[in-house]
């Protein structure tokens, strides 16, 4: 044993004797090294020509590129069935805000995640309403949709919108 273990031990003993726990020490340590902070996970590389193959057949395909943590604006119309669909990649554990507006009371947004193959939309404009707040529980591809109704994109009818799409 070493001299210092054998004052512990000593100690330890004197303390027991005495009903007491001994407490040992250990010689210290060097400091421990701070955990080096994990990388923040990327978004998917967006491949236009597999998104194009998802949109409805009067859909055009626009990629909203921003920062990482950023915000972009887009403006458009929707006339018909004609409308315009933005792609965001979005990465792991990312938050997806879309806030759409309009002075036309026939027009709402969906948001679709494009990995899935039913077409199922994550919100729906006409029921969820105008704003979107999505956290993408693995990296992924949106694709938000402006759209009428079937009775007035029918008649033809025309209204405009803009978007802002935030992630964070």
């Amino acid at each position: 044993m070493r001299p210092i273990s054998m004052f512990v031990f000593a100690a330890g003993l004197a303390l027991a004797s005495c009903g007491e726990k001994a407490v040992e020490t250990k010689p210290s340590e060097a400091p421990a090294t701070p955990a080096a902070t994990p990388p923040v996970p990327s978004a998917p590389a967006i491949d236009t020509e597999a998104l194009k193959a998802k949109l409805p057949p009067d859909g055009t395909l626009e990629v909203l590129s921003f920062d990482a943590a950023g915000s972009a604006r887009a403006s458009g119309e929707v006339k018909g069935y004609a409308a315009p669909v933005y792609a965001v990649a979005v990465a792991a554990g990312q938050t997806l805000n879309v806030v759409f507006e309009t002075t036309s009371t026939n027009l709402y947004m969906n948001v679709v995640d494009s990995a899935d193959s039913s077409g199922a939309a994550v919100h729906r404009g006409e029921a969820d309403g105008a704003n979107a707040t999505l956290t993408a529980a693995k990296p992924t591809i949106y694709l938000i949709q402006p759209f009428q109704p079937r009775a007035t994109a029918r008649r033809g009818e025309a209204g405009a919108f803009t978007l802002t799409v935030t992630r964070k």
